[in-house]
């Protein structure tokens, strides 16, 4: 452990004080020490120099904490905007992504992706269970009431949605699930295999594909995509059926859905300020290119092609503005010909901001611009500025500069600019780290510029969302994700968490800690056994070996890993494990224990209240652990009506435990308990049995 030293540890009056005391040594012929003398003066003019010297060395500044938590691999994580679905009626017109739509408060959002003019309508929702047919429609929009799609007997069943318009060869759907009770799940990674397996079926369709589950089989909300090829033919009811089939219903928790929407699209807090589009065309006259969005059919143009390797604008180019967007013919004769590069960049600026967007440069080293955001946030991917650049051949041309936390790393040619977000305001390099800015009218221009709220933008269901160009009110989700990035003080604390948290198995602790978070499962409880085999008849390897139990959170009292939640857990260990350490991973061996109680008072209701508690007392007994006479006793005495217990006996008829002269029951290593039965014996105040 470092411990930080103190650079500021004398007064201006103890410097003054330790100098004049070596004066005798330094200097004998000075004799006159007094305020008087001007030596005396310079001496104290020195200490008070040093005084200020040493409070400066022992404050870490901000621009230090950031660099030394860059070395540590930390970097603060940047705004992010708020998110929220929308629910659009049916019968209204397709808008082109990057509308724009305003709370009550006047929140912008943008819409992510275009809404088509034709979308399915959902009109008839069943679950098939036991070979009939429940009808869910008037439940599958109210979030109030949840239900679950799948059960049956069996543990299977089906949901099946009729639509009476499909909106075309791709389904897209949102599923709202209920959070289950118990372990939270953890977050899904890359190659996480879904809790359950599900089939898809759009009935009377050549063939179905899922070409997107952000559910992971419907175990949290997300949006689902089905593409189907051929012909979907409606049933005879007129509805077109797309089946939900659970084949496989894994180890974990039921599927409980709070809603379906058909026609769910997102919507983001945002204001795309400045966009930018690059293309590959062909050098000829009368080229067309279209830009698709509400931003590029408002705002306002700029076109640039690139002629012998640099961006050169055009004057020669048509708008022709529609609903949806734009079309730029163009003469892109002179453009650039082969490679693979684009040659052509159109620029888009918000026709309400474009003066703001535009700079006059002098050309100075570390030049700063005020970005006038009014309390909103760039966001940093989304950011890059167009600015005339010195070119090696001594010429001045446009090039895109782009964004980076500091200069520290960058060269006198790099074109780089940093932003403060605090200031709102852009800074550039001095000719020695980051590229000098080349002065002039018009010198700068925002390329790609979106603004946020940041967490300002995190509105309630219930807040209102308008389109702004007819005013129409759309229905919305919770907006979520709305984060104003992570401070200085944030990151120093997450890399102290880093530091006290090891990604690596050493000891027992950590191969439970580290199964725990095996990515995408509800993991109840787990315990890690060092030495022992499961595979060897004696249960002691000869060779490094570590099991680990683990119990899923599943959905009964005595819930079985199957294959793909053991190979989870034995990947993810796998990764973290020692070189020559073998992993196994292993379901537990549930002991069923039978409780006798005799006690005094009590009821119906605290036989229920006794069960209870003992079911979660067993759980958390744990793996391998031990059943306390004594505290089953506490338990039953802590139910209500209870006056006093006589006795308490535990028994077992699993093979592997232990039955201390105390009572108590110790499990196998890999055991874990589980109430079987409870019988309650009431005896009155002279010991006989009621």
């Amino acid at each position: 452990m470092l411990n930080a030293r103190n650079l500021d540890d004398q007064t201006y009056e103890q410097i003054v004080d330790n100098a004049e005391g070596r004066l005798p040594w330094v200097c004998p012929e000075w004799t006159n020490h007094n305020a008087s003398d001007p030596g005396i003066t310079f001496l104290e003019l020195m200490a008070w120099y040093k005084e200020l010297q040493q409070y400066h060395l022992n404050k870490l500044t901000d621009a230090m904490r950031r660099k030394l938590l860059k070395l540590a691999g930390i970097t603060p994580e940047g705004p992010r905007p708020a998110r929220c679905g929308l629910r659009p009626e049916p019968e209204r017109r397709g808008r082109p992504a990057l509308t724009r739509l305003y709370t009550t408060e006047g929140i912008p959002f943008e819409l992510e992706e275009r809404l088509p003019d034709v979308r399915p309508v959902l009109k008839r929702a069943e679950v098939a269970a036991g070979g009939r047919s429940v009808d869910v429609t008037p439940v599958i929009r109210d979030r109030r009431v949840t239900f679950t799609p799948f059960l049956t007997d069996a543990g299977r069943g089906a949901l099946r949605l009729g639509f009476s318009e499909t909106g075309g060869d791709t389904l897209r759907l949102w599923f709202s699930v209920a959070a289950p009770e118990g372990a939270a799940r953890n977050p899904f990674g890359e190659h996480s295999p879904d809790p359950r397996v599900i089939r898809w079926w759009c009935v009377g369709a050549q063939s179905t594909e899922v070409t997107r589950d952000d559910t992971h089989a419907l175990s949290v909300s997300g949006e689902v995509s089905v593409r189907h090829t051929g012909d979907w033919p409606a049933g005879e009811d007129g509805l077109h059926w797309l089946t939900l089939e659970l084949t496989d219903p894994g180890c974990e928790e039921e599927v409980r859905l709070e809603a379906v929407y058909e026609d769910m699209v997102m919507a983001t807090q945002r204001e795309t300020w400045a966009g930018t589009h690059f293309y590959r065309v062909e050098p000829a006259p009368g080229v067309k290119i279209e830009i698709d969005n509400a931003q590029a059919s408002t705002g306002i143009p700029a076109l640039f092609l690139r002629v012998k390797g640099r961006w050169e604008e055009s004057e020669d180019w048509i708008p022709a503005r529609r609903e949806d967007g734009i079309t730029i013919e163009f003469d892109a004769s002179g453009a650039d010909a082969g490679g693979a590069e684009p040659n052509v960049m159109v620029v888009s600026l918000d026709v309400d901001r474009a003066p703001e967007l535009l700079f006059d440069a002098k050309g100075l080293p570390g030049e700063t611009f005020f970005l006038r955001l009014e309390g909103r946030t760039v966001i940093p991917e989304r950011f890059a500025l167009l600015c005339n650049t010195l070119m090696e051949d001594g010429t001045v041309s446009p090039e895109l500069w782009h964004r980076v936390d500091d200069f520290y790393h960058s060269g006198p040619a790099d074109r780089v600019f940093t932003y403060d977000r605090d200031r709102e305001t852009v800074t550039f390099g001095d000719g020695e780290h980051g590229a000098l800015l080349m002065g002039g009218h018009g010198a700068v221009l925002a390329a790609e510029m979106t603004v946020t709220y940041c967490a300002g933008g995190s509105i309630p269901e219930d807040a209102g969302l308008w389109f702004d160009d007819d005013g129409r009110p759309v229905e919305h989700t919770d907006a979520f994700g709305g984060s104003d990035g992570e401070s200085l003080d944030e990151a120093q604390a997450r890399l102290i968490r880093m530091l006290n948290t090891t990604r690596k198995c050493v000891s027992a602790e950590d191969y439970e800690r580290l199964a725990k978070s095996a990515p995408g499962l509800r993991i109840r409880k787990v315990r890690a056994l060092p030495g022992y085999d499961p595979e060897d008849p004696t249960g002691v390897s000869r060779f490094p070996v570590v099991t680990v139990v683990a119990v899923p959170e599943g959905r009964d009292m005595k819930p079985a890993p199957d294959r793909r939640f053991l190979e989870t857990v034995r990947r993810e260990l796998d990764s973290l494990r020692p070189i020559g350490v073998r992993i196994h991973v292993m379901a537990p061996v549930y002991v069923d224990i039978d409780v006798s109680v005799s006690l005094r008072g009590a009821g119906d209701v605290a036989e229920k209240h006794m069960t209870e508690r003992l079911r979660e007392y067993f759980d958390k007994v744990g793996i391998g652990g031990t059943v306390s006479a004594d505290d089953v006793a506490a338990i039953a005495q802590a139910s209500p009506g209870t006056l006093q217990v006589r006795s308490v006996r535990l028994r077992t008829p699993s093979a592997g435990c232990v039955q201390t002269s105390d009572g108590n029951i110790r499990l196998p290593r890999a055991g874990s308990a589980c109430l079987r039965r409870l019988e309650i014996t009431r005896q009155d105040a002279r010991g006989g049995k009621q």
